[in-house]
C-alpha cells in the first residue's frame, strides 16, 4: 500500500501531490468548490459556497467511515474523492465512491489517478464492492463510471433536488472492486507510465 503523501505525474507530465486531507485544508477547499462552475457545483450534496458547510463537511474526515484524499497543484487543491463505508451492520462489505475534479485537471488522467488511490484505501479496508450515485443527467460522470466497470443498477426518480430546486434523476452504478482493479491498471497502462509514484 502506497504511503501518503505521495507525488504522481498526470499524462502531460504535471506533477500532483496527493494526500489524505487535513484539518488545515478548510480554505483551501473552499477556494476549490468555489471554483467549480455553478453548473457542477449545482449537483453537490452540501451548499459548498457557504465555508460552514465546507467545514462541517471536513470535520467527518477523520471518521472511520469517511476517508477523503486530495490532489494539489502547488499549494491548490484541484481534485477531492471521498471514499464512505458503513463500520457496521450489512453494508459493510460495500463503500460509496464520489470524486470531484477542477475542469482544467480533467481528461488528464487524475480521474484514473484518484480512483486508484480510493481503490486502495477501500481493498485495506476489505471492501467487496463498490457504488455510486449519479445524477443521471452528467453525462461525463456516467461514462467515467462505466469506463472504470460500474454498471447501472437502478435509477431514482426525482430522487435529488439541486440547488437550485430542481428534482433530478439518479443513477445508483456498482462495481466489483476486483473488477475494478482490472479496469485501472488498463487505464494506468494507458497513459504510458504516468500516474505512478515518483520515486
Amino acid at each position: 500500500m502506497a504511503a501518503y503523501p505521495k507525488t504522481v505525474q498526470l499524462r502531460d507530465g504535471t506533477e500532483i501531490l496527493l494526500r489524505p486531507m487535513r484539518e488545515e485544508d478548510l480554505e483551501q477547499s473552499h477556494r476549490f468548490f468555489l471554483a467549480l462552475p455553478e453548473e457542477d457545483r449545482q449537483f453537490l450534496r452540501t451548499d459548498v459556497a457557504q465555508i460552514e458547510n465546507v467545514r462541517i463537511r471536513m470535520e467527518k474526515t477523520d471518521a472511520r467511515e469517511h476517508w477523503r484524499l486530495v490532489a494539489l497543484d502547488g499549494d491548490e487543491i484541484v481534485a477531492d474523492a471521498t471514499l464512505s463505508q458503513p463500520r457496521y451492520g450489512w453494508m459493510r462489505h460495500t463503500a460509496e465512491l464520489r470524486c470531484i475534479i477542477a475542469r482544467p485537471y480533467r481528461g488528464r488522467g487524475l480521474g484514473s489517478i484518484m480512483f486508484s488511490g480510493l481503490y486502495q484505501e477501500a481493498t485495506r479496508r476489505k471492501v467487496e464492492k463498490l457504488f455510486g450515485m449519479v445524477v443521471q443527467e452528467q453525462r461525463p460522470a456516467v461514462r467515467m463510471a462505466e469506463s472504470l466497470g460500474f454498471q447501472t443498477e437502478a435509477v431514482l426518480p426525482d430522487h435529488v433536488r439541486t440547488l437550485h430546486g430542481e428534482l433530478k434523476d439518479v443513477a445508483v452504478m456498482t462495481v466489483n472492486i476486483k473488477k475494478l482493479w482490472r479496469r485501472l491498471e488498463d487505464m494506468m497502462h494507458a497513459m504510458d507510465g504516468h500516474g505512478r509514484e515518483r520515486h
